[in-house]
């Protein structure tokens, strides 16, 4: 049975130790909330144990009193003033109470339901969250309630502190995220700006200014030389079992030009998904049909790559039927527990009452949302008012490290069921990793990280050779399914470009050499006296 909230009582955290490095945002008072209706925590604003305790005081003073919710939230009477102000601009007395983030949230999402694919809706919420969280917690730093009005957090100010801190590696397991990444995750919380604009939530949409960014590949296209060295890493790091099933899906997307959901969506006989037509007349081609659940969302039959159609040729009839590609599970964990590790049950639940998601997942070497699924998977619900720290000491983590490695044995992975996309598109970087292939060099001025090859690499690597092939940007643009041709340009016009000019240098050059072979008193006129007289006297001398 859930405990009755007691009215006042109100905790002063840390107990019984001074500060440390650690607690960066100083003393914090948790309560339970009478207008949120569950214990939350606010940031004293204070590294003065002495004002955090009299704040504490009035604190107590005015939830029992009710000034606490008579001020809508504020903690001492300093406050007060401050958040009045903040009201009386966002939310008039006179008007209908501002909406809070939740509640546009919430809006927000059941209006996207129906209007995008469920993979999209997920990665934008997944990037509202991120921001929520920024937000929330520079809110708490400023000593401001929790879910406040929609308009707080979308000013021009709070907007471009986010970029900041996800620029920073905020709510990451890295240390930083490229100006790239910062622009897309930023682009669907304006998208949600713009949403609650519509609806009169907002009065206007914040002038962002987008981070500038190098259009630039994030990888480059492979070779065929580290090609081959990708499909002999394969049984190193897939094991020697599936190996034959992990080389074959690389050399599908080396001569198809898919992304890993393509290959993944691709069958010999579902019309609903990407299917080979193969031709009727012996003056027809082979080509393929690409649904409309595609990334640009149009249904097209474009041309079959000569190597697919081989490749596809040399499968027996008797076993054309069902997915082309079928990936079998590794015969083992593919990262030594070196690398990572998953905490017990018991240490999750400790973990989450005092650290957030962020804070766990640098800790276990994971992102957050493996954090998530263990969560999820463990049934484990965390308080808001329980992400204190935003890191756990190295000297707590090494004794959940050994636990988990008794706790945890070395599993094989259930191979019943198909791998996801992600599952795949993550092996085919360690496959990558494992040939030592490095398509991005690290970059400490740009942010930019080490990059191994990828599935999307193998697609770049297919791209180069019908450019070096001499294919039109047309049809490289059909083969590539971009939505628009300057995505084509974008990334592969500069090497057409550069491609065209050395062609026209060298025929220009070539055309100039032939002439001046052809016509050798042109060559004599040109030369100075001097050279003449020299030339003449080394003719006599023969």
């Amino acid at each position: 049975m859930a405990r009755r909230p007691e009215i006042g009582n109100v905790r002063l955290y840390p107990e019984g130790r001074p500060l440390t490095a650690s607690d960066k945002n100083g003393y914090v008072l948790k309560f339970y909330c009478p207008i949120q209706q569950k214990r939350v925590r606010r940031n004293c604003g204070t590294r003065n144990r002495r004002q955090a305790r009299g704040m504490q005081r009035e604190c107590r003073e005015r939830l029992l009193n009710g000034k606490y919710v008579e001020s809508g939230g504020a903690i001492t009477a300093a406050q007060t003033n401050t958040e009045t102000k903040i009201r009386a601009v966002l939310s008039p007395e006179d008007g209908p109470p501002a909406k809070t983030w939740q509640e546009c949230y919430d809006r927000y999402r059941d209006y996207q339901k129906s209007r995008i694919r469920d993979n999209s809706l997920d990665h934008a919420l997944s990037r509202l969250g991120i921001a929520e969280r920024i937000l929330e917690a520079a809110r708490q730093d400023d000593g401001l309630p929790e879910g406040g009005p929609v308009g707080e957090y979308m000013t021009l100010e709070s907007l471009e502190y986010l970029q900041d801190r996800l620029l920073a590696g905020d709510e990451s397991r890295f240390d930083s995220r490229s100006p790239t990444t910062v622009n897309t995750m930023v682009g669907a919380v304006m998208s949600f700006v713009r949403y609650c604009h519509a609806h009169g939530w907002l009065e206007k949409v914040p002038k962002l200014h987008k981070l500038v960014v190098d259009e630039v590949m994030k990888g480059r296209p492979i070779s065929q030389k580290e090609f081959d060295a990708m499909l002999k890493a394969v049984p190193a790091a897939v094991g020697k079992q599936p190996a034959e099933s992990w080389a074959f899906t690389l050399q599908v997307l080396w001569e198809s030009a898919f992304r890993v959901g393509d290959v993944m969506n691709f069958s010999w006989d579902d019309q609903r998904r990407i299917h080979p037509v193969w031709p009727e007349r012996p003056d027809q081609r082979a080509t393929l049909i690409v649904p409309p659940s595609q990334k640009n969302r149009k249904a097209q039959e474009i041309p079959m790559l000569p190597g697919l159609r081989d490749l596809l040729e040399g499968i027996p009839r008797k076993d054309r039927h069902g997915w082309v590609v079928n990936p079998q599970a590794v015969d083992y964990q593919v990262r030594s527990r070196e690398d990572w590790f998953r905490p017990t049950p018991d240490d999750l639940v400790e973990l989450t009452g005092q650290y957030s998601n962020s804070a766990i997942a640098r800790a276990c070497g994971v992102t957050e949302t493996a954090v998530r699924k263990w969560l999820a998977e463990e049934a484990i619900t965390r308080e808001p008012s329980a992400k204190i720290a935003r890191e756990i000491p190295q000297r707590a983590v090494s004794p959940v490290r050994r636990r988990a490695e008794q706790y945890w044995p070395h599993r094989r992975i259930a191979s019943g069921r198909r791998l996801t996309k992600e599952h795949v598109g993550r092996t085919i970087g360690l496959i990558g990793k494992e040939a030592g292939i490095v398509v991005q060099l690290e970059d400490s001025e740009s942010g930019k990280r080490k990059k191994y090859a990828s599935a999307h690499d193998l697609r770049r690597g297919c791209a180069q050779r019908l450019i070096n092939a001499g294919v039109s940007a047309e049809t490289l643009k059909l083969v590539m399914r971009h939505r628009d041709f300057a995505t084509t340009e974008k990334f592969y016009g500069a090497t057409r470009a550069a491609q065209s000019a050395a062609e026209e240098i060298y025929e220009k050059l070539a055309s100039q050499g032939s002439q001046q072979e052809a016509a050798g008193v042109d060559v004599i006129a040109e030369l100075s006296a001097e050279q003449v007289n020299k030339l003449k006297a080394l003719l006599k001398m023969l």
